[in-house]
């Protein structure tokens, strides 16, 4: 088992850090391991929500637990699951941010060395992610984070 923590202070109120995290369609503007989703525009708990990870595996996203400070993922394709976490702090208009996840199955086994520093990533792809202005605000949207060929 490969387990990872990392946790960040965001530079936006934990309402627009959650927002962010809820917004299953996204997912894969911001976080490493997805490629594409698919499925309902609203975070739902236990929904299944076809993916496609890093090296075209496919599989399914959902949200195990969904708290006003916690929200509590999982990752499941030919090999691997992944179970996240992530606990959200408000410290004014600021969020600290703690993120982790463990990894079971033989693929992860054999790519642990491929999630280091994963945690950290995706904390810092959130953080772009929750910092830009809404596209209510009158002020032009910014470019998608790009995606990144590490995991």
């Amino acid at each position: 088992m490969n387990e990872q923590t990392a946790s960040r202070l965001i530079g936006a109120a934990v309402d627009q850090v959650r927002g962010v995290l809820l917004e299953p369609l996204a997912l894969a503007d911001w976080n490493p391991a997805i490629l594409s989703i698919t499925g309902p525009t609203q975070a739902q708990i236990a929904t299944r929500y076809p993916i496609v990870a890093k090296g075209g595996l496919r599989g399914t996203f959902h949200y195990s637990a969904i708290d006003d400070l916690r929200i509590l993922t999982t990752i499941k394709v030919t090999g691997l699951e992944e179970q996240g976490w992530w606990n959200l702090e408000p410290r004014g208009d600021t969020t600290l941010v703690e993120h982790g996840f463990s990894h079971r199955g033989a693929l992860a086994l054999l790519l642990s060395s491929a999630f280091q520093g994963v945690a950290e990533l995706r904390l810092d792809r959130l953080s772009t992610r929750s910092r830009r202005p809404p596209a209510s605000s009158g002020q032009p949207p910014t470019p998608p984070v790009p995606p990144m060929e590490s995991a």
